[in-house]
């Protein structure tokens, strides 16, 4: 068996959705797909209100202590003339409204194994966005970001309190200089009853523009093992900070096969 752990909230919101289960020492592999969707709405720092719509299809793949993930999602988007902090990263919104395909995510990760009873799983790798959104649409930056995180995580018990730290290397907008930061997540896991977690965290970022503040959200969710292979998550998301939408939720479903020795 695997113990389990979620990932962290990462650089975007949906990545907590995965909520991965960290590997054993011996060998298995896990193939999973998933589709979801997020819908956000707030000022994002600025003087008008900015609606996202999100629609992720995402690939995982598990062997052992290796994971490597793909997202690429489809965006509708509707808000101002400026440059806001979107689930995969700064976009430079052209005002009025645009959809299309956003930006590939591309997520490697390694597993560090306790080194003593006590210590948690470490989990590090690098996130990178790979600029396939249009930027005249106002779906991207048109430039590649470069995210690198470590995850730490423990279970107690029932509980698994988890922490992330991180700094993201952000290009830079057709017409605004982007800068680059970090980002800090922490919460914990409770398995309710068999087959049904739920938990919270807080996600802090640094503010890629000049013009708005840092981001902070605070996020409530929940998975639900429906059967061996298929699982559900939602969440509910509030800013907390200038930079962030005021209100978001989201829904995930996941197919998940699991191959043991």
């Amino acid at each position: 068996m695997r113990s389990r752990s979620p990932r962290a909230v990462l650089t975007n919101l949906f990545l907590f959705l995965a909520c991965p289960a960290f590997a054993t020492e011996s060998l298995s592999t896990r193939v999973e797909v998933g589709l979801g969707f997020h819908y956000s709405r707030g000022h994002y720092g600025t003087s008008q209100v900015t609606e996202i719509d999100y629609v992720p299809l995402t690939a995982r793949l598990d062997v052992n202590q290796w994971s490597a993930k793909l997202t690429l999602p489809y965006l509708h988007i509707s808000g101002n003339n400026s440059v806001v902090e979107g689930p995969n990263g700064p976009l430079a919104l052209s005002g009025g409204s645009a959809d299309g395909l956003g930006d590939l995510l591309v997520a490697g990760t390694y597993t560090f194994f306790p080194f003593a009873y006590w210590a948690p799983f470490i989990e590090f790798g690098p996130l990178l966005k790979i600029p396939t959104a249009d930027p005249d649409k106002g779906l991207g930056t048109g430039a590649p970001d470069v995210t690198t995180e470590a995850v730490a995580a423990r279970t107690y018990d029932r509980l698994t309190p988890f922490a992330g730290l991180g700094y993201r290397y952000v290009g830079n907008a057709p017409t605004t200089r982007l800068h680059d930061g970090f980002l800090a997540s922490g919460g914990a896991l409770y398995r309710l009853v068999d087959h049904v977690d739920a938990g919270c965290f807080v996600s802090w970022r640094q503010t890629a523009t000049p013009t708005t503040g840092d981001v902070l959200d605070v996020v409530p969710f929940a998975t639900v093992r429906i059967t061996p292979h298929w699982l559900v998550d939602s969440y509910v998301t509030a800013g907390l900070a200038s930079g962030s939408p005021d209100v978001g939720t989201g829904v995930q479903v996941r197919y998940r096969y699991d191959s043991d020795p």
